[in-house]
């Protein structure tokens, strides 16, 4: 049998040794905004329901904690707290992470954007039930300084990506392109990787493993987003220290968002 691994069209080739875990835990909790930039780097994770966002929170929590903790600040699927539809927000060093409900069981289509574009100009409070939230006049609620999203990061189950149905990955797409619009900074993070058959001792090479990048040429394919914006992170984890593989893994992909928004905020400062 063939193997399942391609070099040839790898995605990325993140670094996997304790040295660079360490560089880049350094870079992202001594992480600074640029000069005229006050408060938090703001990255909201969208997704469907069960995709694993709050889950990948705690994944970046861990990940920085400087003893690798495994951290569970964030309620999860398993917890019925997690279901509660408000919007949240998580906080360590400079990067401000906010978690919402799965989008598909918020409002439709169309107020759902509405909804999306307010919390990307930051004008929803912290808290607010969005089952229950009322956008018909969205000037009414005026910008609240320091809430302002500066990056996105669309949650993909790999596990059960391919059944999305194509309407789900039409208002995807109209989403992500809303996003992009409004010039903030977009990135795939598929989560639960594992369950595509890959064994733990070959993580460090996830990125040329050939279903994966299957599954990516897929995402790109029908969300209209570059491969090389895409990016896995494992929010399963045993024990009570994250393993330097899925620490690294999880650091890799948010240095790559907060590299490209630092670039950003100092061209338009």
């Amino acid at each position: 049998m063939g193997s399942n691994y391609s070099k040839a069209d790898c995605v990325h080739d993140p670094p996997m040794d304790e040295r660079n875990l360490t560089a880049l835990k350094d870079y992202l909790i001594n992480y600074t905004l640029p000069e005229g930039h006050e408060g938090y780097i703001n990255i909201l994770l969208v997704g469907l329901v069960e995709a694993g966002k709050s889950s990948l929170i705690n994944t970046f929590l861990s990940a920085l904690d400087p003893n690798g903790k495994t951290m569970t600040c964030v309620p999860t699927g398993t917890n019925p707290e997690s279901l509660t539809p408000e919007l949240r927000s998580y906080t360590v060093a400079k990067i401000k992470f906010w978690d919402t409900t799965g989008w598909n069981a918020m409002k439709p289509n169309q107020e759902l954007k509405v909804i999306l574009r307010m919390i990307l100009e930051g004008r929803i409070p912290i808290g607010t039930n969005l089952h229950d939230f009322n956008s018909t006049f969205p000037e009414e609620y005026p910008v609240i300084p320091g809430n302002a999203i500066h990056g996105v990061a669309f949650i993909f189950d790999m596990d059960t990506v391919d059944n999305i149905d194509a309407d789900k990955m039409k208002q995807f797409h109209e989403l992500q392109t809303m996003v992009a619009q409004k010039y903030v900074h977009r990135v795939v993070i598929g989560t639960k990787f594992e369950k595509l058959g890959i064994e733990e001792k070959n993580h460090p090479w996830i990125y040329e493993y050939k279903p994966l990048q299957q599954k990516f040429k897929q995402l790109s394919e029908s969300t209209g987003m570059n491969k090389q914006c895409m990016f896995v992170v494992s929010n399963e984890w045993n024990g009570d220290k994250i393993t330097m593989i899925k620490c690294i893994l999880a650091l890799y992909a948010l240095e790559n968002i907060i590299r490209n928004i630092d670039c950003y905020l100092k061209m338009s400062a």
